[in-house]
């Protein structure tokens, strides 16, 4: 399997340690690919940068037809994702809220 995570600024040192993180705990035979888009904010602070992002990054994504992890938290643009493509797109707060469910559940909690 081969899933994109497209980072949510346009720094690409943090897209390699997303990316690297990201690959460090994927399942064997998980491709693992950082995108950084081409334009947008270099750091999303605010709402302001945030809108800018999701351009930025949709222009990014739209070059692959792969499952999708958007790398930050509650993002702008996501709902456009997934709109625009026909494969699973999660940002990482759903990927975070997931994990603890299961893990809640593995725990009884």
């Amino acid at each position: 399997m081969r899933i994109l995570v497209v980072n949510v600024n346009t720094t690409a040192a943090v897209t390699d340690a997303i990316a690297a993180k990201a690959a460090a705990v994927a399942l064997p035979g998980t491709e693992i690919v950082g995108v950084t888009p081409r334009f947008g904010a270099e750091s999303t602070e605010g709402n302001v940068e945030s809108h800018l992002s999701a351009v930025g990054v949709l222009d990014a994504v739209l070059r692959y037809l792969r499952a999708v992890i958007q790398a930050g938290f509650g993002e702008h643009g996501r709902e456009a994702l997934q709109e625009a493509l026909v494969v699973p797109v999660v940002d990482i707060t759903d990927a975070a809220a997931s994990t603890a469910m299961f893990l809640g559940a593995a725990t009884g909690w």
